[in-house]
């Protein structure tokens, strides 16, 4: 992915789920700054677009690998085990876990940069730990969030966040506009609605980069723009405000579906992608007065 670097230090991203045409590209983008070396476990946090879920649900004791068509992903059942003995957390029916995509199309991504890579030197992948957000209010969130504040912060364990973000025009019963003067991306088009879809995505992201997870909260009360893992994302926000780690979130990419050649108009209907990387805070260098 074009401007990706490897980074040892990267702690989370927050990528796309979209069929990899629509969105691969987004998706890379942060993958690729993924030290593969330095990560054991992987947490992967998505929402449930079909199933009601009481809170979070995870894999169900029987299950221990995910399967993908090019390798199969151990799941760590000593994690899964410790989070299913606090209480907080439900067992995913097999069918509800298989059927749900925003962890799914994480997995091609993964298979491939930890079973196929020749770094691995053959070595074990990483351990999948996955969490399916459902129904969760704020408190839950922030309880959840705390909870998993100490696996965030513990060296070689690596978030995913699943999440699209707006999904817009008749398709989607959604046409609320934003601010076509925070376009980055789309200043200039394709179409003239693709900057004000921006400018509404663009304005939410800045909240997630501050992490502001109260200020989020009150844009989607506002606009209710139609992000997919509003709620993982909220876990993460509130997992940052309770480390103990100085992190920051820097999105790195942004694309819509209607941009695509060939697609529909964003009239007909838009899905917007956005990737972050959170990693440690730069610390800026001190001055020779402050050291004396």
């Amino acid at each position: 992915a074009e401007g990706a670097t490897k980074d040892p230090s990267l702690k989370a991203v927050i990528v796309p789920h979209a069929g990899l045409r629509f969105s691969g590209s987004v998706a890379a983008r942060v993958y690729a700054c993924l030290d593969i070396m330095a990560v054991r476990r992987i947490f992967l946090l998505g929402p449930s677009h079909h199933a009601y879920i009481n809170g979070c649900g995870i894999p169900g004791e029987g299950v221990t690998a995910y399967a993908t068509p090019i390798g199969e992903l151990p799941l760590d059942v000593d994690t899964l085990s410790e989070l299913r003995s606090s209480g907080e957390f439900s067992a995913l029916p097999m069918h509800v876990d298989e059927a749900e995509h925003s962890l799914e199309m994480q997995l091609p991504f993964i298979a491939e940069l930890f079973l196929h890579s020749p770094l691995r030197g053959g070595g074990p992948p990483a351990q999948l730990v996955p969490l399916i957000v459902g129904q969760v209010s704020a408190k839950d969130e922030a309880r959840y969030g705390r909870l998993l504040a100490r696996y965030l912060e513990e060296p070689g364990n690596f978030f995913v966040i699943s999440s699209d973000f707006c999904h817009w025009g008749a398709q989607f019963g959604y046409t609320r506009t934003g601010r076509p003067e925070l376009a980055q991306t789309y200043r200039t088009g394709p179409y003239p609605e693709n900057a004000s879809i921006e400018g509404l995505d663009r304005e939410g992201m800045a909240l997630i980069a501050q992490q502001d997870a109260d200020g989020f909260r009150q844009y989607l009360a506002r606009d209710a723009n139609t992000i997919c893992g509003r709620h993982p994302i909220l876990v993460l926000l509130e997992a940052l405000r309770a480390s103990r780690h100085e992190l920051m979130c820097i999105f790195v990419k942004y694309a819509q579906s209607s941009a695509l050649p060939g697609m529909p108009p964003p009239s007909k209907a838009s899905v917007s992608y956005a990737c972050a990387c959170v990693k440690p805070q730069l610390v800026p260098p001190v001055s020779g007065a402050a050291r004396r």
